[in-house]
């Protein structure tokens, strides 16, 4: 998981696994070490499994046990937006809603022992902006990038709410200082590439989207971004690129099959866009979309079909 950009705002996705680890070693002749059986590292385990509830428990219980425990508390925080945000998902915005708010607690918590962790405000502020409270989300953003001069990362999740707020040139600005903190950083360069696109830079958004695939080569987000914009420009050669690899990494992306599709009917590959318009279609769950496959579909066999009796004219 990595630092993305949600429906509602910016959201910060941690790696449980990334945080500190406690490692006991064992049979040190065979060089080999077993995990420390706690409940902290017993809920990074399942929440690195996509069990969700089990994580949560145990993380209840390392605070339990620990109340100074901050890894535990900030963990338990990103475990339940993760829940919530499969409760929404399903259609149970109530439930949703109660996690998010067991979240926000986490992570005050997290900031009462720590008031100085800017993941954990950072993350804080994204449920605020969540729920409605935008401008407390912003001023307190704010207040982390005044008391944080060297870290992009308050500078990117304010950047990426200006750009859904169609404040291209609030984004750019804290992009720019962001990318002069940290030139190399992912979620920086991805943002910034979007910025410079929506102000029409298109040479500008692709060396950023560039920069960011140097860091993170499988970045699906940033492939499907840096596809999109090498259509535009009509550079169908790579974009075709870019969705074969975003395919690569997650074969079951619709918009991918979706988008390439599109682009190999452009390039003149009647066979590979009906290819991968089935496959869109099949991954479909809208009736509407679905319906307008089959037409499309209709419509690549009607042209692959012609095709022959146009070549005996000639």
């Amino acid at each position: 998981m990595r630092f993305r950009i949600s429906d509602f705002g910016f959201r910060i996705v941690a790696v449980a696994a990334a945080l500190a680890v406690t490692l006991l070693a064992a049979g040190c002749a065979q060089k080999t070490i077993t995990p420390v059986e706690t409940s902290f590292n017993k809920g990074v385990y399942h929440q690195s499994k996509g069990n969700y509830d089990e994580a949560i428990a145990e993380y209840r219980s390392a605070i339990q046990d620990d109340p100074a425990d901050y890894r535990s508390r900030f963990n338990l925080g990103t475990a339940l937006e993760a829940r919530a945000l499969e409760h929404a998902e399903a259609g149970r915005p109530d439930q949703a809603k109660a996690l998010r708010a067991q979240a926000e607690a986490a992570y005050a918590s997290v900031l009462q022992q720590q008031p100085s962790n800017v993941r954990a405000a950072v993350n804080l502020a994204a449920l605020r902006y969540e729920r409605g409270d935008r401008d407390g989300a912003k001023a307190q953003l704010r207040e982390m990038i005044g008391k944080h001069a060297d870290l992009a990362l308050p500078r990117n999740a304010l950047a990426a709410w200006l750009l859904r707020e169609s404040d291209t040139s609030g984004a750019l600005s804290l992009l720019e200082d962001a990318a002069r903190i940290e030139p190399a950083n992912l979620m920086t360069n991805y943002l910034l590439g979007e910025a410079r696109w929506k102000s029409g830079d298109t040479s500008g958004a692709l060396a950023a989207f560039d920069k960011a695939l140097l860091r993170q080569p499988d970045d699906i987000a940033t492939l499907m971004a840096r596809g999109k914009l090498n259509v535009q420009i009509n550079d169908l050669v790579a974009a075709r690129t870019d969705f074969q690899s975003v395919l690569y990494v997650d074969p079951d992306h619709l918009q991918a099959h979706h988008n390439l599709a599109s682009v190999l009917e452009k390039l003149g590959d009647l066979e590979g866009a009906v290819g991968h318009t089935w496959r869109a279609r099949d991954l479909s769950d809208d009736p509407k979309q679905v319906a307008a496959y089959n037409a499309k579909l209709d419509e690549l066999y009607r042209r692959l079909l012609d095709k022959p009796a146009a070549a005996s004219t000639k």
